[in-house]
Formats: structure tokens, C-alpha cells, sequence
């Protein structure tokens, strides 16, 4: 296993516990089509899947770097937390008035 994920057993109540969904900190996009995609205010990341994200300050669990995890199903050992490599900025936190980057 990655030492930058950490398993969680199925069936244990703290695996749906402190998902982004439940945070303070996420703000859905308004324009979304599901709830569930929008913005994490604290790490100013977007977050395509809250009910399947935390992050390294809401987990239940110790993890060993801060940022943004993802709870992957693995069918031998139960959840893993993977750790997102990269940054992922949204528009919506561009600030009001500033052009958007050509993609």
C-alpha cells in the first residue's frame, strides 16, 4: 500500500463519517447539476465527488500529509484514503471581474 493511503474496514461507522458533504468548509456550486460537486472554502480546491472526498483536517483517521483525500473501494482491505497529487482550482474562485484562462 501507498504509505500516502490508509485503509478503513468496511462495515465501520466512521466510514461515511467527516465526508466533504458534511463539511463547513464545502460550498456546493450553485450552477451544479448535483449537490455534490463544488468548492472546498479551507484548501481552495474543488471537489468533483464530496460524498467520496475528505481531507486531511475532517478525517476520523490520522493521515499523513494535509490536503485533500479521496475514499477509494478496495475490495481486500475495505475504504483507502488516496491523497490528490495535484491542485485542482475552480472559476469559482476567481475573483469577480478578472478574465477567465484559455484552456
Amino acid at each position: 500500500m501507498d504509505d500516502k493511503s490508509r485503509s478503513l474496514k468496511k462495515g465501520t461507522p466512521q466510514q461515511t463519517e467527516n465526508l466533504c458533504s458534511y463539511c463547513l468548509f464545502f460550498q456546493p456550486d450553485p450552477q451544479a447539476a448535483t449537490p455534490l460537486r463544488g468548492n472546498c472554502t479551507y484548501h481552495k480546491e474543488w471537489i468533483q465527488n464530496a460524498s467520496r472526498t475528505t481531507c486531511s483536517d475532517m478525517s476520523n483517521y490520522p493521515l499523513k500529509e494535509k490536503g485533500i483525500y479521496k475514499l477509494v473501494s478496495d475490495q481486500a482491505n475495505g475504504w483507502l484514503h488516496v491523497r490528490r497529487r495535484e491542485r485542482i482550482r475552480t472559476r469559482l474562485f476567481l475573483i469577480k471581474g478578472s478574465t477567465r484562462p484559455k484552456v
